[in-house]
């Protein structure tokens, strides 16, 4: 008789641990081979002064590097250093940022440090900006320049020693002489003159050279001020409260004092042209003064706008397209692109309604940073040109205008804010209007009473809602409120 023999059940496989297994070990070499490409890396340390650079200590990690490149720099007078990798300077302790300036139909691109969008640069108008950081992963270089504080992408940038003369020979800086500040501004470092000096107005700074890339706040050293930017203060700083050039920042819908006549007079008597064959911005004034009045936008911040773009109405883009203003005019093709109109009256009612009405003044496009000439950190210059000074520029032309003209133009009042607003239809918190949330941003003040600023919207207004399109602007509606408790962040200018 047979045994019944039980047979001993087999454990079943989880048929997914091999996979698991298989993608563990995949992750692990990956790993690895990361590990190890990384540990490869070589990031050497170099000493750099009176124009000699010494190979000093070789790191494979980026931070431990930097640290060394920051013990290092200013152990001696004038004594620099720095970091290469792959033979390319990514980081220095006091330097300066070179955008390429080769061929002036590119711009250099980067991101915003604070908000993460996407801004653009023009080395051949804005040569320089100071050097802050390195990213963690050495692609990318922090700078300053025209007040916004972005990254580029550290292979299309240039490096440079600010002690070594040679190398450096001119950058952005200020000057103040009985009060009133200068910009001098350089197209070429390796060059010791400059492009342009700019007025910014009166100021409680002492007779001095002073260095700034936000032309905010202002420091007697160069080292003094690459130290406060790495710690994001401004304690160095000789002025202890931000100064804002009051043209560049006079918002556009502020109205001018000033009537047709006197533009028609400037035009002719300050500037010289006596005819439109000379000039297009001959007669023009009745046109300027048009716009403001359909429009609500300030005629004499058109026409200094104008000046700078068309070349005081010369420009061959002005004469060949009838287009004062730049409109479309590309950097890689501004010949070709650049907007046509059949006279300057119509360039300069578009430019009222579509460019400024529509776009850069209104704060549902995607174009506007704030309704004033500006800079790279808030304003028109933001998007509507590649020059860093742009608005700078442009509010030169105003500030020369005003002052010709007797000055009814600078008393303006309005309000600066150092972080972002909010704008309501009425004096109610459940009424947002918009927010403007580019920094500095400024706002036409019409009255201050009840802890509140009645201001003048930057977009049109129709029953208490903003317009995207509009093809008027009615000042009696066209207002909204800021809360006046934040008064630490805002001030009035005039």
């Amino acid at each position: 008789m047979k045994k019944n023999v039980r047979k001993r059940k087999r454990k079943k496989i989880n048929r997914y641990i091999p996979i698991l297994a298989s993608g563990l070990l995949i992750a692990l070499t990956v790993l690895v081979i990361s590990w190890v490409f990384s540990a490869r890396r070589t990031y050497t340390v170099v000493i750099l002064k009176e124009g000699v650079e010494q190979e000093y200590a070789q790191y494979h990690s980026l931070a431990q590097a930097k640290e060394e490149m920051l013990t290092q720099t200013k152990r001696a007078e004038k004594q620099n250093a720095g970091i290469r990798y792959d033979h390319k300077l990514i980081a220095i302790g006091y330097g300066v940022v070179q955008f390429q300036r080769k061929d002036c139909t590119l711009n250099t691109s980067y991101r915003m440090a604070e908000t993460e969008e996407t801004g653009y640069t023009n080395g051949c108008y804005g040569n320089d900006a100071a050097f802050v950081d390195i990213s963690d992963d050495g692609s990318e270089v922090r700078f300053r320049q025209a007040g916004v504080d972005g990254w580029a992408v550290v292979d299309e940038v240039t490096l440079h020693n600010y002690y070594d003369e040679n190398d450096v020979a001119s950058i952005n800086h200020y000057t103040a002489t009985s009060h009133l500040l200068t910009h001098k501004i350089t197209t070429n470092i390796a060059e010791s003159s400059y492009a342009s000096e700019l007025s910014m107005g009166e100021t409680g700074l002492k007779d001095h050279a002073y260095y700034s890339y936000d032309g905010h706040y202002f420091y007697s050293t160069f080292e003094d001020m690459i130290d406060d930017y790495r710690k994001g203060s401004h304690e160095r700083a000789a002025n202890k409260e931000a100064f804002y050039n009051y043209y560049q920042f006079l918002p556009h819908r502020s109205i001018s004092r000033y009537a047709a006549d006197d533009i028609n007079w400037y035009v002719e008597n300050y500037l010289g042209f006596a005819s439109s064959s000379q000039s297009l911005l001959y007669d023009s004034g009745a046109w300027f003064i048009e716009a403001q009045k359909r429009y609500g936008t300030n005629a004499i911040m058109m026409f200094a706008l104008a000046m700078n773009e068309s070349d005081f109405g010369r420009s061959a883009i002005a004469r060949e397209k009838k287009n004062l203003f730049g409109h479309a005019a590309y950097d890689d093709s501004p010949s070709q692109s650049a907007s046509g109109y059949k006279s300057v009256r119509e360039s300069i009612l578009a430019h009222a309604e579509k460019y400024l009405q529509n776009s850069y003044l209104n704060p549902l496009s995607d174009l506007y940073h704030g309704g004033f000439f500006g800079d790279k950190a808030g304003g028109m210059n933001v998007r509507y040109a590649s020059d860093p000074y742009w608005g700078e520029k442009a509010a030169d032309f105003y500030r020369t205008f005003d002052m010709v003209m007797q000055g009814r133009d600078r008393d303006i009042s309005y309000l600066v804010s150092e972080q972002p607003v909010t704008v309501y239809s009425s004096k109610k918190k459940d009424t947002v209007l918009y927010r403007a949330g580019a920094v500095p941003c400024s706002h036409l003040v019409l009255k201050q009473e009840d802890g509140w600023f009645q201001v003048r919207s930057d977009g049109p207004v129709h029953n208490g809602t903003l317009q995207k399109n509009s093809s008027a602007y009615g000042l009696k509606n066209a207002y909204g409120f800021i809360q006046e408790d934040l008064t630490n962040q805002i001030r009035i200018l005039q």
